[in-house]
């Protein structure tokens, strides 16, 4: 099988960190890491996540501060959307739009707050992003027992986040020429306490009562029941955003943790991933996305609030096979019968020939996934340099 590799672009980390070409703040300064990407990294593939910017929302600074990606991209004057398919495509690469799913932002949070229990303190303290839909609407939040918000991350459960986050998309593609739409579910959003704490919106009290007679606000219940049905809702939307896209005839990526839950921050909602194989709900599939650390300068994003009660937890390995073995004893025989792709997501990673090479061996494995800002800025990397 002849592999494909892909390169993951969080191109406000390039023009918050990063330095010469490696700021990509520039169409030319584009093309040129595009054919090293090309040329270095086997790349086939970018993933090109957007700015905040794209999408309606507020963005919140504390007393003196700005937020450092307004800051650093008041400069560009040049259209990313049009130029990337444009430049991708003539130096043969493909370049799809990165979107997240559970990642609408917050309010500032109250100076105590995060003098005492916040973001590091480089990533998000005194700042802070929410998308328009999320503050018009905080009652589709995830929420609680007791009806406290996780903020960010908004109830599939609602036929309305659905159809809000399939337009959403539609309107981002709308006009461009990318190839397809890469639905990230890593969050950085405030981890949730404990993995089964959030999920009992009204809509899922509701049909857990109709479906096994029991009300998860006041009752005991089947929490893998519970956490199933929570998954229901993401294939839901997975099969809603396929038909939207389907006129379009983009492809379909879906970036996720490894294993069978979200995980952390998220809770353990069942990724009922072989389905979406299996039903050809979409192209490709992309495994060990990691929501707790930065892919491109690695810091920690909730280095105080790390959560408990996972099922399986990507970040201690807890219940889960080393990824070599796992790739090989479920991944591989659910992928070899079916068309959709599989790659391996390596921006949490060092630099590995050996496993990389061992990862490739597999046959349902197309491709490894690498973050651009560390091939590119490598000064940067090594200095730990949080200019922000």
């Amino acid at each position: 099988m002849e592999h494909c590799n892909i390169v993951s672009v969080s191109w406000g980390d390039h023009l918050v960190f990063g330095e010469g070409d490696g700021r990509i703040d520039s169409p030319d300064a584009l093309q040129r890491r595009m054919e090293h990407w090309r040329d270095d990294l086997g790349a086939t593939i970018i993933h090109w996540r957007h700015l905040r910017m794209r999408v309606e929302g507020h963005f919140y600074s504390a007393r003196g501060r700005q937020h450092p990606i307004l800051a650093h991209s008041s400069d560009v004057d040049w259209n990313d959307f049009e130029v990337v398919p444009r430049l991708a495509n003539e130096v043969g690469l493909r370049a799809y739009l990165y979107v997240s799913l559970f990642d609408d932002g917050w309010p500032l949070a109250p100076k105590k707050l995060r003098e005492v229990s916040y973001h590091n303190a480089m990533h998000g303290q005194h700042v802070s992003w929410q998308s328009a839909f999320s503050r018009q609407h905080p009652e589709y939040a995830v929420v609680d027992r007791a009806g406290r918000r996780q903020w960010g991350v908004l109830s599939l459960a609602y036929p309305e986040v659905r159809t809000e986050f399939c337009k959403r998309f539609l309107r981002l593609l709308a006009g461009y020429k990318f190839t397809g739409l890469f639905v990230c579910l890593r969050s950085q959003s405030r981890p949730a306490e404990f993995a089964d704490q959030y999920g009992f919106n009204e809509p899922v009290r509701r049909n857990y009562l109709a479906r096994y007679g029991r009300d998860i606000c006041a009752e005991d219940f089947d929490l893998q029941d519970w956490r199933n049905l929570l998954g229901e809702y993401l294939t839901m939307f997975l099969s809603e955003l396929r038909e939207s896209l389907r006129p379009r005839r983009l492809r379909l990526a879906v970036g996720i943790a490894r294993g069978d839950v979200l995980g952390p921050p998220l809770g353990n909602t069942t990724l009922q991933w072989r389905e979406w194989v299996k039903r050809g709900l979409i192209d490709e599939l992309v495994v060990n996305q990691n929501s707790s650390q930065c892919p491109s300068m690695w810091h920690q994003l909730w280095p105080m609030h790390r959560g408990y009660g996972y099922l399986q937890n990507y970040l201690d390995g807890y219940n889960l096979p080393s990824l070599l073995e796992h790739m090989s004893s479920t991944y591989a025989p659910i992928f070899a019968e079916q068309p959709a792709e599989l790659y391996v997501a390596r921006q949490w990673d060092e630099r590995s020939e050996d496993e990389e090479a061992v990862l490739l061996t597999n046959p349902a494995v197309k491709g490894l996934v690498f973050s651009s800002f560390r091939f590119d800025n490598p000064e940067a990397v090594a200095r730990g340099d949080w200019r922000a």
